[in-house]
């Protein structure tokens, strides 16, 4: 079947979006002449139906640009400038595998650190092959948590895994709240689910420090200074445990901590939730009432507000909600920040951790990518970026360019375009996009895993 797809010239065939989005919608793309012309969305997906955003119906000009890189190459100007000369595959291969065993030698494989997170949400491909590969070489770990760690986190200590409502259910919600998630713009079938259940009588309140196209498209828009949703959250449980909201029965079978959550909270008075969150006390009781009294409520808990340094508590405050009142019984009820945990695979199968000959490598924090290259104790003497792009993504961008622009170190960057990251490289590597591969893709939203096959060579 691959071979028969991409050797047909002409023709519709099925693909799966590959960005780092929680719809992971299904594709149809349109052949002619052996070129994808046109790309749709499936109506066939059980979940996202055939709706696709405006960037991914745009993915044929980003897979034929003109800037897209296609052959090897290696530097010739200084780090930075972008200067390339072409080279073949085996020179490219051939340079990195004695730049390699040479470090390796020298300084150990830990010198080497590989670099990526989710530029393409394959499985084989960046959770896969690419870990086999770096594992069997004993090339430093990178911890990847530039994204939602100090929220999955949270969630996990009041969840105990990484899964919670599923999406085709939150249109049975009466109250349904977006905390600190632009959904609008980045989870737009999740607003097509919050609209039927708007449609049948439901209230959609959204939480965020700014008005965002969700929060002009919801019934309630709640603005609050940036940090303080916790507090926000602790003063709604306040006024749920005073008038009598909580299901009793629920905290006593499904709960550890309500005895000292109720006395913690008492202090949370409306008035003093308010001195701290700028939301009027008389909007935290009606917040509190809504909630509290709704048949069906469901919280759909954003990315945005765990990028502070108390936003690993503030995700697990607000995931306390639901327990609260007992939702997790009724269907379409609860929370959701990620549901990856439903589409979690064999992790030991695929990255061959057993492969490793040095188990207790160090780890290194994404984040701290700046420092860590300008360490001299165990210094990292190569970085090999891929899916991400640490000159644009990562904190304290000045010591980032700073450590890339050493000239003892040697980078290779495989991608499909001359980003940042790649300017400063010694050796630049074409990559793939995902519709010439064959992976799987799971979503962290939908509970869909879907087969990417080739359609292009």
């Amino acid at each position: 079947m691959t071979q028969d797809m991409i050797q047909q010239e002409n023709g519709i065939f099925p693909g799966v979006c590959p960005l780092d989005c929680p719809d992971t919608c299904g594709l149809l793309l349109h052949k002619e002449n052996g070129k994808i012309v046109k790309v749709t969305g499936d109506p066939d997906h059980p979940v996202t139906q055939g709706a696709i955003c405006n960037k991914v119906r745009n993915t044929a000009h980003r897979v034929y640009h003109p800037e897209r890189v296609l052959y090897p190459m290696r530097r010739v100007g200084a780090k930075g400038e972008g200067a390339f000369e072409r080279i073949s595959w085996d020179e490219a291969v051939q340079e990195i595998t004695a730049r390699y065993k040479g470090l390796i030698e020298e300084h150990g494989s830990e010198s080497i650190l590989p670099y990526s997170f989710y530029g393409n949400m394959g499985i084989l491909s960046v959770d896969g092959m690419d870990r086999r590969f770096f594992n069997r070489l004993g090339a430093s770990r990178l911890k990847q948590s530039i994204c939602n760690s100090a929220g999955s986190e949270g969630w996990k200590s009041v969840m105990g895994f990484n899964g919670g409502t599923v999406p085709e259910v939150t249109v049975l919600a009466d109250v349904i709240i977006v905390w600190g998630g632009n959904i609008v713009s980045t989870n737009m079938h999740q607003v097509v689910l919050a609209e039927k259940a708007r449609k049948s009588g439901a209230k959609v309140i959204v939480i965020d420090v700014h008005k965002n196209q969700t929060g002009q498209w919801a019934d309630w828009f709640i603005p609050l200074f940036p940090g303080t949703d916790a507090a926000l959250a602790v003063g709604i449980m306040h006024i749920m445990f005073r008038d009598g909201m909580v299901n009793e029965e629920f905290l006593q079978h499904y709960t550890l901590g309500h005895e000292e959550l109720r006395e913690h909270v008492r202090t949370y008075t409306p008035a003093y939730v308010s001195s701290i969150t700028g939301v009027s006390a008389e909007d935290i009781e009606k917040l509190a009432e809504l909630y509290g009294r709704a048949q069906v409520s469901y919280i759909h808990i954003g990315n945005g507000l765990q990028h502070h340094d108390n936003g690993g508590l503030t995700v697990r405050s607000i995931a306390a909600l639901p327990a609260l009142t007992g939702q997790w019984l009724k269907r379409g009820g609860g929370a959701s920040k990620s549901n990856g945990g439903y589409n979690s695979m064999d992790s030991d199968a695929l990255e061959r951790p057993d492969l490793r000959p040095n188990p207790e490598a160090r780890t290194i924090n994404m984040n701290r990518i700046g420092e860590a290259l300008a360490m001299t104790e165990q210094p990292i003497k190569s970085v090999f970026v891929y899916c991400s792009n640490p000159l644009v993504v990562a904190p304290d961008t000045e010591r980032v360019r700073e450590g890339f622009a050493r000239e003892d170190l040697f980078t290779v960057v495989h991608d499909l375009f001359m980003t940042d990251t790649a300017k400063y490289a010694d050796i630049v590597l074409p990559a793939t996009s995902s519709f010439e591969n064959t992976d799987l893709f799971s979503s962290y939203w939908h509970q869909y895993i879907q087969l990417q096959e080739p359609v292009i060579p």
